[in-house]
């Protein structure tokens, strides 16, 4: 099957070799034969190519997004960045198993997510639910992983209580929409020096996952307490599989913060034992929501958003000084709890 040329409007040249996957019926019968699943499926991470492996054609979606390099996936989903030709920018892309339509709780998660703005939060851009060729196009997010941020070396205190709290306010935000994440895990939140801290997957993670909570509120708190923890001492204290070190435990039961790891502020390590209950069994105690998570870290830390960058050989972080909204500088400090 000869390839079609499509016009790209970043450059205004012909793209040979491009196939459109959205158009005819028999060009996607070419992907889901060896031309896109084939690697989409054969590991974690690749650029498009075909089904021998060798280069292949670019991949295009609606004529528009050009499939570049694969994330993620698994048996039925592939994540990709690809290049929204139109608008000239990167965006992500999620595959969706062709062949069958999209259930329903998958169209109103995405519907849902698109409707909660804040900048904190990746953007939804497009969608197609073609029996064909299910994709989902949402916000490239540009900057590092919060696991990769944990092994490359631990942030300030005060930096690491302001990362957290800016991520529970943009949650609060979500679930005041009615929009909880469920899916939260150190790979769902990138920092970048120059955007600032991004979630990603908000709602369409557990949609996809078929992920759910009896109280969603209390799900997302507790994942945000345990990627403060991270973020605190270098350890993970879920059981979920990460690329962190598992926290130590003593009878089953996760140590504190404080018990890790010296240095950790105690009002801090109070509030991640709070938030991620981690309490005598059977002790009162109210639950914490992303808002009161949010509250907590406000009341005892003042917050500038700095950058930071590695120190030297140690690769440690330091809270650089940041201006503030009247233009004076400022550091990220510890304050002593709010009376």
């Amino acid at each position: 099957m000869a390839a079609e040329q499509r016009k790209s409007s970043c450059r205004g040249e012909a793209v040979p070799g491009c196939r459109d996957v959205k158009g005819a019926h028999d060009n996607w019968l070419v992907m889901s034969r060896g031309l896109v699943m084939s690697v989409a499926v054969g590991g974690a991470g690749g650029r498009a190519a075909g089904p021998y492996g060798g280069p292949g054609p670019a991949i295009w979606l609606g004529g528009r997004f050009r499939l570049d390099e694969r994330i993620a996936a698994d048996a039925a989903l592939s994540l990709w960045k690809a290049t929204d030709a139109l608008l000239c920018r990167p965006v992500t892309v999620h595959l969706l198993p062709p062949g069958v339509p999209v259930p329903p709780h998958v169209v109103a998660a995405v519907q849902a997510a698109a409707r909660v703005n804040d900048p904190r939060l990746a953007t939804i851009y497009d969608t197609d639910y073609s029996i064909q060729s299910p994709y989902l196009v949402s916000e490239w997010t540009p900057g590092t992983h919060l696991e990769d941020l944990v092994l490359s070396g631990l942030p300030s205190p005060a930096l690491a209580a302001a990362m957290i709290a800016d991520a529970a306010d943009a949650l609060a935000i979500a679930h005041q929409a009615g929009l909880a994440h469920l899916c939260l895990n150190p790979r769902s939140l990138r920092w970048d020096t120059g955007s600032g801290l991004k979630i990603t997957g908000l709602g369409i993670d557990a949609a996809l996952s078929g992920a759910s909570a009896a109280d969603p509120a209390e799900a997302d708190t507790m994942a945000l307490a345990r990627m403060l923890y991270a973020l605190l001492t270098g350890y993970w204290p879920g059981d979920e599989p990460t690329a962190l070190s598992a926290a130590p435990r003593h009878r089953g039961r996760v140590y504190t913060p404080r018990q890790v790891r010296a240095g950790v502020p105690g009002v801090l390590d109070a509030i991640t034992c709070h938030a991620m209950q981690l309490r005598p069994p059977g002790a009162p105690g109210p639950v914490l929501t992303p808002a009161g998570l949010a509250m907590a870290l406000r009341s005892v830390q003042r917050p500038s958003y700095p950058s930071f960058s590695p120190a030297g050989p140690t690769g440690a972080w330091h809270a650089g000084p940041a201006r503030s909204r009247a233009g004076g500088r400022r550091r990220a400090a510890l304050l002593h709890p709010a009376a």
